[in-house]
């Protein structure tokens, strides 16, 4: 699990074509999201960890924004492609192809779930820590 936490950052700098001098911050971010989520999860549970998880990197971001006055996209894009409940909705997928309609639809619902966590927690980071600038 921690090598992941060290591969996927690096992964995510590649794929996003990242300068070299933004690698730590990308880490730094992937590691808050992933420890956000992971916190909030065994507190409130998987799916208030992810609201947690954004939380904590949208509100990193307005802060790298605001102290460097770069974009906020930088920490933010990284940090949530950990939080997307991609695989979720895989799963959901493949038990609708099996014709397990009702596990398909309960994990569907929990992917939802998630969805709408991620996306309510990006939105509180917007109040807690509000944006430099409105674009």
């Amino acid at each position: 699990l921690w090598v992941a936490l060290v591969a996927a950052p690096l992964a995510f700098t590649v794929l996003l074509r990242a300068r070299p001098n933004d690698v730590g911050w990308i880490m730094l971010a992937s590691g808050l999201s992933f420890s956000g989520a992971r916190v909030g999860a065994s507190l409130l549970g998987p799916e208030l960890g992810v609201f947690v998880g954004a939380l904590v990197i949208g509100a990193g971001a307005n802060l790298y924004t605001r102290a460097l006055r770069r974009p906020a996209a930088v920490p933010l894009v990284p940090g949530i492609l950990l939080l997307v409940p991609g695989s979720v909705g895989y799963g959901s997928f493949i038990k609708f192809i099996e014709r397990d309609v009702i596990s398909g639809i309960e994990t569907a619902f929990a992917m939802i779930l998630v969805a709408v966590a991620l996306v309510t927690g990006l939105l509180m980071a917007n109040v807690v820590v509000p944006p430099r600038k409105i674009l």
